[in-house]
């Protein structure tokens, strides 16, 4: 039987062929001319600039596709995981995560590296040093092998103790609901943890400094009083050292909210800009939760459902885990595998709530921007849209396929006809 092996191949051709299907539809979209709502953000000259940008880019997806198709197919068809294996499922995940970022630093280190030292660097995007740069690579890398190390111990420890919690797997469904209420308990505390790994890595890569009392916190926090969540910091970090990417963000931690306000937005962009900006953060905020929101919750209650249900029914991931490494010619479980794989065979499905969770952040982002129209910002944000695209070279007429499927946040062309049409419809009113 060598059915897992073959579906992976199948799955594993089918992200190949759908990357490149995309990439193409990406290529013919940018032969087209611009629509005259977004035409002034690129004159000739800039928009030339900017095709040639995306085409020096085009050798690294190509390599970076068939590299990761070659990595895939290496890793399904030899006796990699075999090499691999031990019967200490601590030790063999150790060795698994460690290779994996070795392979990783193999092959992205120098493509990331002559992406930002040969091309962001040729058109005036990149403003970080060499040092800094492999500062923040170490930082990444050791983040990324902490915190799949701690989640993947958190699965063997549940799974090499499930047997024993469940008197080799003999309980009721209702026993189920309740060790699954504290696997997601546990869970809980280990995915905070991993998020306050993923914070303190990107305080190790920037510079955080309280902006200053002024004008401009005054009215900052004269905009919060609108909405009932407090936010406890406003923060200015150094991305001038970096790059010409300018933002402000909303940063939220459990019940702990702070602004976090790019040094080059504020010293290169007017203050109603930073207004718009800030409204449209103060607008999520403000966000009131919604069908969508509650689909959301629902998918969640599915899902623990669906653990529980597991739990309960244990010999199937046994036979389906057997199955695995009968395959693999393996003796003792690598759990890395085991759930990469049952991973992969839930893409289609994943596909699906990534389209549904798009959407529903589509909605979100055009919400917060009628809060910052609404208080009389709109061509200030638009404005704030227009620079930004501008300076950091942005793919601003997605095609509308890869919009739907691809986006989090509306395209440029999308966002600012709508806003041009909130501010019409207030004008009217008035």
């Amino acid at each position: 039987m060598i059915l897992i092996k073959l579906l992976l191949i199948i799955f594993s051709f089918g992200n190949f062929f759908y990357e490149m299907l995309t990439y193409a539809l990406i290529l013919h979209q940018r032969k087209k001319p611009l629509p005259d709502t977004i035409k002034d953000i690129y004159p000739e000259k800039r928009y030339q600039t900017f095709l040639a940008y995306k085409k020096d880019y085009r050798k690294i997806f190509i390599f970076e596709q068939v590299f990761t198709l070659c990595l895939q197919l290496f890793c399904i068809l030899s006796p990699f995981y075999t090499w691999l294996q031990d019967a200490n499922p601590y030790i063999c995940l150790l060795k698994t995560v460690l290779v994996f970022i070795a392979i990783e630093c193999v092959s992205d280190l120098p493509v990331s590296y002559y992406s930002t030292f040969t091309i962001e660097e040729k058109y005036g995007l990149n403003h970080q040093t060499k040092k800094d740069f492999f500062k923040d690579v170490c930082i990444e890398k050791i983040t990324e092998f902490l915190m799949l190390s701690i989640f993947f111990a958190f699965l063997i420890w549940v799974a090499t103790h499930l047997e024993d919690w469940t008197h080799h797997f003999s309980i009721s469904f209702a026993q189920a609901f309740l060790i699954g209420l504290l696997i997601v308990a546990a869970g809980f505390i280990i995915m905070t943890l991993l998020s306050l790994f993923s914070l303190a890595a990107m305080r190790l890569q920037y510079k955080f400094t309280e902006l200053e009392d002024g004008s401009l916190r005054q009215q900052i926090l004269t905009f919060l009083k609108e909405s009932r969540k407090k936010v406890h910091h406003i923060k200015v970090y150094d991305e001038s050292k970096k790059s010409n990417s300018k933002n402000a963000f909303l940063l939220k931690f459990l019940g702990y909210r702070e602004f976090g306000i790019a040094d080059n937005f504020l010293e290169e962009n007017s203050q109603d800009e930073l207004y718009a900006v800030l409204l449209h953060e103060i607008g999520h905020l403000k966000h009131k939760k919604n069908l969508w929101n509650y689909t959301q919750y629902a998918f969640g209650i599915a899902l623990f459902l669906g653990l529980v249900w597991l739990i309960s029914h244990a010999p199937v991931v046994l036979t389906f885990n057997g199955m695995i490494n009968t395959e693999f010619h393996l003796s003792y479980t690598n759990y890395y595998l085991t759930l990469s794989i049952f991973l992969t065979f839930c893409k289609p499905f994943l596909f699906l709530w990534n389209l549904f969770r798009n959407y529903v952040s589509c909605k979100e982002e055009q919400e917060a921007d009628f809060n910052a129209v609404d208080h009389g910002y709109g061509q200030a944000l638009i404005q704030t849209f227009k620079k930004i695209s501008s300076d950091e070279l942005i793919d601003i007429n997605p095609h509308p396929l890869i919009e739907l499927i691809e986006y989090d946040h509306p395209g440029m062309y999308k966002r600012i006809s709508y806003i041009q049409k909130r501010m019409k419809k207030g004008n009217d009113a008035v």
